[in-house]
């Protein structure tokens, strides 16, 4: 009876009241969170399946799966490469197509500059050669100056070097607007050095 009549007897039983009400509590609220971690990790280490109608799965079709996946990633890698080819085969042809435009540029300023004579040409031209190597050199040239340079370069080339050379100094003479008939001169002198001469009849 002492004991219960003792100071230290409420708070005791205060204490040991206080340990069996929490553990108590404890006990209660520990069954569902440990049960909620149990489904967390089962969940978590659950393979995951495909949706409805592929309701199951199994490794062949994961590996099936996997071979899809790498054979799409290399299509779409050679799609790459492949349009990267045609993209460098699309500015060499744009290459290919200005060189070839140069060089048609080229050939016919140089077939522009180079004078050919015909075979049907040579008795008609050697007749006008003869005859304006009869007439002084003014007078050649004022006829000269109302033809086109390719006639006169095939006339000239029909005409002796002496008779020609006096004809160009001539012309060169003349006066004209920025040096146009000294222009005109080298024009035709570089035309006698490009001549080609009648092809021979075969």
């Amino acid at each position: 009876m002492k004991l219960f009549h003792s100071r230290l007897f409420p708070l005791v039983a205060g204490l040991l009241l206080g340990c069996a009400t929490g553990l108590g509590w404890f006990w209660i609220q520990a069954g569902p969170l440990a049960e909620q971690r149990r489904l967390r990790l089962a969940a978590a280490t659950k393979t995951v399946r495909p949706e409805k109608p592929w309701d199951f799965w199994t490794p062949e079709m994961e590996n099936l799966a996997r071979e899809l996946r790498d054979s799409r990633a290399a299509v779409t890698q050679r799609e790459t490469a492949v349009t990267q080819r045609e993209t460098r085969l699309a500015a060499e042809n744009q290459e290919l197509d200005k060189v070839r435009r140069q060089i048609e540029a080229l050939r016919a300023e140089i077939s522009s500059r180079i004078t050919e004579v015909q075979a049907q040409e040579v008795t008609n031209l050697k007749t006008l050669a003869g005859t304006y190597s009869l007439l002084s050199p003014k007078a050649a040239v004022t006829i000269f100056a109302q033809m086109d340079d390719p006639t006169v370069a095939k006339l000239l080339s029909m005409m002796k070097p002496e008779i020609a050379a006096a004809l160009l100094e001539e012309l060169s003479r003349t006066p004209g607007e920025n040096n146009a008939n000294a222009k005109r001169a080298a024009d035709l002198s570089q035309r006698l050095r490009l001549f080609l001469p009648p092809k021979p009849a075969v």
